[in-house]
């Protein structure tokens, strides 16, 4: 954990102070790597297909949990915020996804809105990042649901290394189910 830690700090002090420019392609490359990596580990396991098609349900229902407690839970807060139900519900509804819904909401809505779900969504990432090796002792599945839609990619490694392997299944399974959900349920809010 503390190594984690350390790693996300240095390259944020790194990207701070020293000047010098990453290529989309490597972060793309790396992170097929890390995913393909983690596929060798999953895939080494005996009965993998068996156990994939028993944790389809629950891949299912964690999604559609996962789904409407993020957007039931942050519309509630537009009752703290500046926000209405349908903004505060709406930049949320990136699940993890920063890169896209930034760019829709903002092109569909606002701006500022975009900014807000942008911001929001490297939040939940971040926190995700800190927080899976303890909600992973609580609840396996809660921490799954932590990473919302970046449980397939930029977090299944860190899921794989702090749950069991059907945990990790069903991260995958979450991460591509609301990945295809993001464009649409942003597109229903604010279309």
């Amino acid at each position: 954990m503390i190594l984690l830690i350390s790693s996300v700090v240095l390259g944020i002090v790194c990207g701070r102070f020293v000047s010098f420019q990453i290529s989309d392609n490597i972060i793309t490359f790396l992170l097929m790597l890390l995913v393909f990596v983690v596929g060798i580990d999953i895939g080494s396991e005996e009965g993998i297909l068996k156990r994939m098609k028993v944790n389809i349900p629950i891949i299912i229902i964690q999604s559609v949990l996962v789904i409407a407690g993020t957007l039931l839970f942050a519309g509630a807060t537009s009752i703290f915020t500046g926000f209405s139900f349908k903004e505060a519900m709406g930049a949320s509804a990136g699940m993890g996804w920063y890169s896209l819904s930034g760019v829709m909401i903002s092109e569909m809505y606002s701006p500022f809105l975009g900014a807000v779900s942008f911001t929001s969504n490297i939040i939940r990432e971040v926190i995700s990042i800190l927080l899976i090796p303890f909600f992973a002792k609580v609840s396996q599945l809660g921490a799954v649901s932590s990473a919302g839609a970046t449980s397939m990619d930029t977090l299944l490694g860190l899921i794989s290394k702090n749950t069991d392997k059907d945990s990790t299944l069903v991260a995958f399974g979450q991460g591509v189910i609301l990945s295809m959900c993001v464009p649409l349920i942003i597109s229903l809010i604010f279309g």
